[in-house]
């Protein structure tokens, strides 16, 4: 497994992540846009992108905490993977209705997001795997101490 210094290591890059690409989202216009002939869902997705960009950190951090929580990776992964998708579509709205440079950092920031995807990926999947292992070692064990219970003879009385 991943060990738990790489997992928070981890944890720490995706929050600087989502607060670097926040600072460049959050001067983005999407309603100016609208105005050259933008559709009206980048307002939409831009609201949608900062609120979820929060939920990254905040589940990344989570992570960083308890490493051991197969929620707290399954929510990582989950919202790093809406928030990507949401930066790829604010990206391409920004490259055609604002400026290509500034899409350019947001590509960046997407890229440095589906490192830290893979990664969390990995380490969600090593996770379950040991959660599934410690899970039927401790059913084998129950059935045993089952077994040993049913199998003594009554007690006299």
């Amino acid at each position: 497994m991943i060990p738990r210094w790489q997992v928070e290591e981890l944890s720490q890059g995706v929050v600087q992540n989502m607060e670097t690409a926040s600072k460049v989202i959050v001067q983005l216009r999407p309603q100016e846009w609208v105005q050259d002939g933008a559709p009206e869902a980048y307002v939409e997705q831009h609201q949608a992108l900062l609120r979820e960009m929060e939920q990254v950190r905040l589940a990344a951090l989570a992570l960083g905490r308890d490493p051991e929580r197969l929620t707290y990776a399954v929510d990582t992964f989950l919202w790093l993977d809406r928030v990507d998708s949401l930066m790829g579509s604010m990206a391409a709205g920004v490259r055609q209705y604002y400026n290509g440079a500034v899409a350019e950092l947001l590509d960046s920031a997407r890229n440095r997001n589906s490192d830290g995807i893979a990664t969390v990926k990995q380490y969600m999947r090593q996770l379950a795997e040991h959660v599934e292992g410690s899970m039927q070692v401790a059913h084998r064990e129950a059935q045993r101490c089952r077994q040993a219970i049913v199998s003594q003879p009554p007690a006299p009385q």
